[in-house]
């Protein structure tokens, strides 16, 4: 047993995720103040989309995409539309710790440690050197946009997104320079789409530039089969959320799909960042979007580290170095952002290739170090990383932080609109995944009850009841037909039975969920959220891949 444990003990990988995980541990170490403000920016919307659901699940609606609660408990779907793995991820956490603060902040501390690990994963594979694979895991773990989204924007999607960039490429690099395997290349895919939706866009379109630049080894019979297996993989492990997601925009018109509805041309070029702001950060602005000056320094040595690499390296090195470049381009006022087609706009902020930057640049600053130090050892990675951890200590001063304690999100006022414009709503933003007509009757949201309105004919309706996605009510029909809106915002998958028989659903002019019934009758209503066929079908898509793809792995290993 001693003898097992030295040997664990003396491997060096096993070494250098230690040291990842006590840096990370030492980020993270505001994250034990009380005062951290977890709810600013994005992070009252994604806490609260993880307390919506479970409270769903708690009654029993485990297989619901659509949040009862919210939206003046008419229900809200953020997850038709939005990637469930941050929100499970943080369920899952609060099942442990029986609190959401703590498992919010659990989760952020599991995702910078992966996110480095994923990170030495891909460099250790890419350089063959445990020493540039350290580096370049802290560097990219400190990076300053990186922490920007971890503490202040708290973009769940966008600081998980990290975890599977590196994934992604390392799958690409095993799959057109090795023999080795290629899954990495799903897990990084599907990873992203379940996550992130703008990410998985911006990480495709660099992936995409990574073929091109590999084109001549497409007509190599392994590489185009390993193409076409990941292909595969991704689409049907991913099926149960692009589906029904498919499905809901094929079914009726919701805001965001209206052009400019998130942003446009125009928006996205007024986000962009002055070059300025890559090099310094004003004390009063929350967001970071420098570089920090060790990383410029480590940069400035790209111009002797080319000459000095070897061929098998340099190609590579070219692809992320540029790649960088480019997305540092990307994120500023000289990127012509104003002239791009209109379904670029989906980044909403240019900064946001700061997250691409990150990942390539990390990798630039690590192999040029390895270059210029001659004789690169243990000791000089650790010099750097303890730079780097310096640097990212001297930016807490950005960290916000509130007067108080923060909340409890259970004591929280969530989802409840008053329909004014431009209305910022915890738990549903800006309302953006409702149908056009419920967003354009924002007012009549929030001035309906909770109850079956008549909108067509003459009806009485008594007995309602409504816990959740599940209601029940006795209408009885007089002398013609009847249209009775539901107290439901319209999203495909509630199923309405009239004694038993299930009855056809419709859009109102409302927004809201409609159905119609004969004249003169009397029928029980019941009302459940069960998914649609397509919905169903794509889960048992999902779960069979998922096992196929196990044991795929498991062969390959």
């Amino acid at each position: 047993m001693k003898e097992k444990i030295k040997k664990i003990i003396s491997n060096r990988n096993f070494i250098n995720h230690c040291i990842i995980m006590l840096i990370a541990c030492i980020i993270a170490i505001p994250i034990l103040n009380s005062h951290l403000n977890i709810y600013f920016d994005d992070g009252i919307q994604h806490i609260a989309r993880a307390y919506g659901t479970y409270l769903d699940m708690k009654r029993g609606d485990i297989s619901s995409n659509v949040i009862a609660d919210f939206t003046n408990q008419f229900g809200y779907s953020w997850n038709l539309f939005y990637g469930p793995l941050t929100t499970y991820s943080i369920i899952a956490l609060q099942l442990v710790c029986k609190n959401f603060m703590i498992a919010y902040k659990l989760f952020m501390l599991l995702c910078l440690i992966f996110s480095g690990t994923a990170m030495y994963q891909f460099a250790v594979k890419f350089s063959k050197n445990t020493n540039i694979a350290l580096l370049a895991s802290i560097i990219y773990m400190t990076f300053p946009y990186h922490l920007t989204d971890w503490y202040t924007r708290n973009a769940c999607g966008e600081f998980m997104a990290f975890i599977f960039i590196p994934m992604v490429f390392l799958g690409l690099y095993l799959l057109f320079n090795t023999t080795e395997n290629h899954y990495y290349l799903t897990f990084g895919a599907a990873g992203l789409l379940l996550t992130h939706n703008i990410s998985i866009w911006i990480t495709f379109f660099f992936a995409i530039l990574y073929i091109l630049c590999h084109v001549k080894q497409l007509r190599e019979t392994h590489v185009k089969k390993g193409i076409l297996i990941n292909i595969m993989f991704i689409l049907t492990i991913t099926s149960f959320f692009w589906i029904p997601m498919l499905e809901t925009r094929l079914t009726t018109d919701y805001q965001v799909y209206e052009a400019g509805a998130m942003a446009n041309s125009e928006s996205v070029a007024s986000h962009s960042i002055t070059i300025s702001q890559l090099f310094a950060t004003k004390t009063e602005e929350n967001f970071v979007f420098e570089l920090g000056p060790h990383v410029i320094i480590m940069l400035v040595f790209s111009i002797m580290t080319f000459k000095k690499l070897k061929e098998n390296i340099k190609k590579q090195y070219i692809f992320y170095c540029v790649s960088g470049i480019i997305c540092l381009w990307m994120s500023t006022k000289y990127f012509p952002w104003k002239w791009m087609p209109e379904f670029m706009s989906i980044i909403q902020f240019p900064w946001r290739m700061l997250l691409l930057a990150s990942f390539f640049l990390s990798i630039v600053c690590s192999i040029n170090m390895s270059v210029v130090i001659k004789n690169f050892h243990t000791k000089d990675a650790m010099i750097l990383l303890i730079i780097c951890v310096i640097y990212t200590i001297a930016l807490k001063e950005h960290i916000p932080y509130a007067n108080e304690s923060i909340v409890a999100i259970e004591n929280c006022s969530l989802g409840i609109m008053s329909g004014k414009e431009n209305e910022n709503v915890a738990g549903t933003a800006r309302a953006e995944y409702l149908p056009v007509k419920a967003f354009q009757n924002r007012f009549y949201i929030a001035t309906r009850e909770n109850a079956s309105y008549v909108l067509q004919g003459k009806a009485i309706i008594e007995e309602e009841e409504k816990i959740g996605s599940r209601y029940t009510a006795k209408i009885q029909t007089l002398e013609e037909q009847a249209i009775i809106e539901l107290p439901y915002i319209y999203y495909p998958g509630y199923e309405v039975r009239a004694d038993g028989m299930i009855e056809k659903t419709f859009e109102t002019e409302n927004g809201f969920l409609g159905i119609a019934l004969s004249e003169n009758d009397t029928v029980t209503i019941e009302v459940k959220y069960k998914g649609t066929q397509w919905m169903k079908i794509s889960k048992i898509i999902s779960l069979v891949s998922m096992m196929i793809f196990g044991i795929y792995v498991w062969k390959e290993r």
